[in-house]
């Protein structure tokens, strides 16, 4: 199978998305009734999540035939695609259905593409907004607004002692992200905001925020592809850096479709790590 091209596919993963998160709005502002599920792990999902993947699916399908699509509600429907290949699609169709259904807005449609087991494109829409956030490929990184216009997302400024972290606080293993930032910043007491979702990854990619951590109390610590996948694509092509806690590379490999513990930096505090500061290992 030949390598599909992230810069062909964007536009059309980014038109996907926004018609994903169409459907969802209909069911936000109350044209169809959201019924609310619980899922074997405890957590809900609502007829929004699937009338979003359904019109995600089979479009990506068309877009790229043969290509595997890991798919949050399909997976934990006992879809398991073969990704040992490298190449494949990851969607969360909803993610903060939480955010939905306490209507607070706070909830996107996410696409990555992984090839050769990383990210090389992401796009997450942000529908209560219209805002979406894209990327495809080193320097392409992109948040565009309501009225089409687009920002850059890069290295701007000079990155500051007082340190942001954002993580979603209920979720998180705080004292562990505490130890860390300890040993590789020494401060004891980092200013931590507790964001839900992964809208707090793009702020770390617009340089609102320094870190951002994924290091869920359960599955020791690991976060599901379709969690992280896309804003890492958007994150690194802004020019920051996503990585393992303990400094390795992550890779989209693993049997569980899961990865290691996870901080996102920011472009800026990546350019100041680069030019000699505070590194993180």
């Amino acid at each position: 199978m030949m390598k599909p091209d992230p810069k062909t596919l964007l536009k059309d993963v980014e038109d996907i998305a926004r018609d994903a998160g169409a459907a969802i709005m209909k069911y936000y502002n109350g044209e169809n009734e959201a019924h609310v599920y619980i899922k074997n792990d405890g957590s809900p999902v609502t007829d929004a999540d699937k009338a979003s993947e359904d019109v995600i699916l089979p479009r990506l399908a068309a877009l790229t035939p043969g290509i595997p699509i890991v798919s949050e509600e399909s997976f934990e429907g006992g879809e398991r695609p073969d990704t040992s290949g490298g190449t494949f699609w990851t969607v969360d169709p909803l993610d903060g259905t939480k955010e939905f259904t306490g209507r607070t807005g706070a909830f996107v449609v996410a696409i990555s593409l992984i090839v050769d087991h990383k990210p090389v494109l992401g796009a997450i829409y942000h529908p209560a907004f219209g805002i979406m956030y894209s990327s495809a490929g080193p320097g392409t990184a992109e948040k565009t607004n309501p009225d089409g216009t687009r920002t850059k997302l890069q290295a701007t400024g000079e990155a500051t002692d007082d340190l942001r972290v954002v993580l979603n606080q209920p979720s998180t293993d705080v004292e562990r992200v505490k130890g860390y930032l300890s040993k590789q910043f020494n401060t004891a007491s980092p200013r931590i905001d507790p964001k839900p979702g992964i809208l707090r990854e793009m702020q770390v990619a617009e340089n609102e925020a320094d870190l951002a951590f994924m290091y869920p109390l359960k599955r020791d610590g690991r976060t599901k592809w379709w969690d992280i996948a896309p804003a890492h694509a958007i994150i690194e092509a802004a020019g920051g850096k996503v990585e393992g806690v303990d400094g390795k590379p992550i890779i989209y490999d693993a049997a569980d479709y899961m990865v290691p513990p996870i901080v996102s930096i920011s472009p800026r505090r990546a350019a100041q790590q680069a030019g000699g500061g505070p590194k993180v290992k």
